[in-house]
């Protein structure tokens, strides 16, 4: 046989090559002829085909295939329901079978987002684009290999806009006093502002009124009007009201409409007071300090001697005035909390009577990046130093005063350690290596850190308990001990979804007391499980509490688990581990049984020694006898014997004596008993 990968020696075993590699990806089968011969020259040959086929193992990583671009999907109120598919994605793997079969769960935002069996990803919670407008979600792909191989992406998933806001106008009222005298055409007597949340076409805003007017007029992009007559047919106060309505381009549209009151006077405004303006807007930074300086107002009595003083009358308890017009906020601000304040404010004069004015303040709140928040300064948790890799110890929890992107927290520690990790995503805490830490409780610290740096920690304490003794829950399954150990991950899955816990194995037991870690394979008929079973906080559930759920839930635990071992499964709780003290006590006794019994063999086979030597020496002295005396007559030939020998561990060894004088025997038969054997027949 000439073959790169395999070799067959003369005994005709195939091996294959010290230097060969078998990738079942890239050949899964092998068609050989191999070729017998009887002799080197001339020889007679005979052919067979020989088949080698390559059974998979799970190398082989599952890999996503192109993603779509872009990811979109409407914002709507979408539900598990009734879910709103965003696009497909798939992930292929090389292997085959189980490790071939891949499964696509997301990482992160699973609130918002699951995948269907056939690798949609869907929608199942509201989406408010106004709210959020991206979801950077992680996904992860796993096959159910063993172990599992798994790869991870991250998909940008925009929400697209929805006309779902109307306009709003930055005053419910606007006002404006004139001089006839002194107006012209052309003048700008106000101007309209309304914003609308809402994105693209859907944001977009005209302005216009609900009735033509002669005397001004409303530009439809800017809001501003403007005056287009002269104003020579008004002979006395008039008092022109309009309303001014905001539509956005939305399909279908939104609007918004506001009062527009225009004075026109005939005698002198500086009888009275009015501000310069009939609404102000002022934005402030949110987390601003105390007596932050919002805007200025200014109201005007047209005569120097008469002064004004002004009052908040709407929103005192955040923000006031002082005698300049000085607006200030109070206390800091919070754009997640409120966003928009309209004040109103009011000037009063000195005259006698006093006379009044008001204007309409709208205060924009602006967002400030503010770090994260911990839900507590330490968490306390408490582990077992037999506690399995990546176990849970605790969860925490920060939150982001922010909005937007800024609300997607990453959680890390703060100094990498080879005793914890955490999920980025989740704040899960797991345990490394539960051995390693000391008796003392040990603090880590975890940061929780927003899209643009701004990060808090907090510390967590771990508390290592050298036994678990109290926790720990031993039952026994009707199935071989390499069954269960190869479905460890299937049987902790359908235990807890029938107890409604996390359940970790941490052994396997044989009948015989192996445990799984001897990578036993011999077939046994009972299996021993310990394991303990955690809350959804990760505390360990006290095993008295465990086994009665175990009894109470026996009929549901037993049809979770025949999904995984099949059907006629027995389930049984045991007292304390997987060896009965009924069997600790039979083996004590058969080892007392085999001393007992090994003592009365020495002695039987020291008085078997004795009577052989006896006779033996009998035989001597009468072999002895006749050869002097020549009795019996002539000398005795030789004889065939067999002798069996047996050893204490009941092995037989037969000594044969073909054609052997008799003192030849004799020694041959003292060398068989010094080396320890007995006769058990002559």
């Amino acid at each position: 046989m000439d073959n790169s990968t395999f070799v067959i020696n003369s005994q005709g075993v195939i091996s294959l090559r010290s230097d060969a590699t078998l990738d079942r990806e890239t050949v899964d089968k092998y068609n050989i002829e191999v070729v017998a011969v009887d002799q080197p020259v001339d020889g007679l040959s005979s052919t067979a085909q020989v088949i080698i086929t390559v059974l998979d193992v799970n190398d082989n990583n599952p890999q996503f295939l192109p993603l779509p671009e872009p990811i979109e999907i409407q914002e709507g109120a979408y539900t598990a329901s009734s879910p709103g598919e965003v696009c497909e994605i798939s992930a292929t793997d090389a292997d085959i079978g189980d490790n071939g079969r891949v499964t696509i769960t997301t990482s992160s935002y699973s609130k918002f987002f699951s995948f269907r069996d056939d690798g949609t990803l869907l929608a199942i919670e509201e989406l408010d684009r106004e709210t959020q407008d991206v979801y950077d979600v992680v996904i992860v792909a796993m096959d159910h290999g063993m172990p599992q191989g798994n790869n991870i992406t991250t998909v940008r998933v925009s929400i697209t806009d929805v006309n779902d806001n109307a306009p709003v106008f930055s005053s419910d009222t606007y006002s404006k006093s004139i001089l006839v005298k002194d107006a012209k055409v052309g003048d700008v007597l106000l101007t309209l502002s309304a914003t609308d949340k809402d994105a693209g076409n859907n944001s977009l805003i005209s302005y216009s009124f609900s009735e033509d007017s002669s005397m001004v007029v409303l530009d439809a992009e800017t809001g501003v009007i403007t005056l287009t007559s002269d104003l020579s047919e008004v002979t006395e106060d008039t008092l022109l009201t309009l309303t001014a309505i905001a539509t956005d381009h939305g399909t279908p549209p939104e609007s918004d409409e506001a009062e527009v009151l225009i004075h026109f006077k005939i005698a002198s405004l500086t009888e009275s007071v009015s501000f310069e303006s009939s609404s102000y807007k002022f934005t402030i930074k949110e987390n601003e300090p105390e007596a932050s300086t919002v805007g200025k107002v200014k109201a005007l009595t047209g005569t120097p001697g008469v002064t004004v003083s002004y009052n908040m009358k709407s929103h005192e308890d955040v923000f006031s005035v002082d005698g300049e017009g000085t607006i200030k906020a109070l206390r800091p601000l919070d754009k997640e909390k409120e966003e928009w304040y309209i004040l109103t404010v009011e000037a009063i004069d000195s005259r006698t009577p006093q006379n009044t004015a008001e204007t309409t303040v709208n205060v924009q709140v602006e967002n400030v990046n503010e770090a994260p928040v911990f839900d507590t300064e330490i968490y306390k948790a408490e582990i077992f130093s037999i506690s399995p890799y990546k176990f849970p110890i605790v969860k925490v929890q920060a939150s982001d005063p922010d909005v937007g992107e800024s609300s997607e927290l990453q959680y890390s520690l703060l100094e990498s350690t080879t005793l914890l990790d955490v999920e980025a995503s989740t704040g899960q805490v797991y345990v490394l290596d539960a051995s390693r830490f000391g008796g003392n409780p040990s603090t880590f610290q975890v940061k929780a850190t927003d899209k643009h740096g701004l990060f808090t920690t907090t510390k967590v304490e771990i508390t290592v308990k050298e036994s678990a003794s109290n926790n720990i829950v031993v039952i026994s399954l009707n199935q071989p001990v390499f069954t269960v150990e190869k479905k460890i991950p299937e049987i902790e899955d359908s235990m807890g979804k029938a107890l409604g816990w996390t359940v970790k194995i941490l052994s396997v037991r044989a009948e015989n007391g192996n445990e799984m870690r001897t990578i036993l394979r011999e077939s046994t008929d009972k299996t021993y499980v310990s394991f303990i079973a955690m809350d959804s906080s990760g505390a360990v559930i006290q095993a008295t509490v465990v086994k009665e759920k175990l009894q109470s839930n026996h009929n549901d635990v037993k049809e979770e688990l025949e999904k995984v071992l099949g059907s006629n499964l027995e389930i049984k709780v045991e007292e304390s581990s997987g060896i009965s003290e009924d069997s600790e006590g039979s083996n004590e006794a058969a080892v007392i049984a085999l001393s007992v019994l090994l003592a009365i063999s020495i002695v039987g086979l020291i008085a078997l020694l004795t009577v052989y030597l006896v006779r033996m020496k009998k035989m001597k002295d009468t072999d002895s006898d006749r050869e002097s005396f020549n009795i019996g007559g002539p000398k005795k030939s030789s004889i065939d014997r067999s002798f069996h020998f047996h050893s204490k561990k009941q092995e037989v060894k037969e000594v044969k004596f073909n054609n052997m004088p008799d003192s030849e025997r004799d020694s041959e038969n003292d060398t068989d008993l010094r080396n320890g054997n007995s006769i058990s027949s002559l």
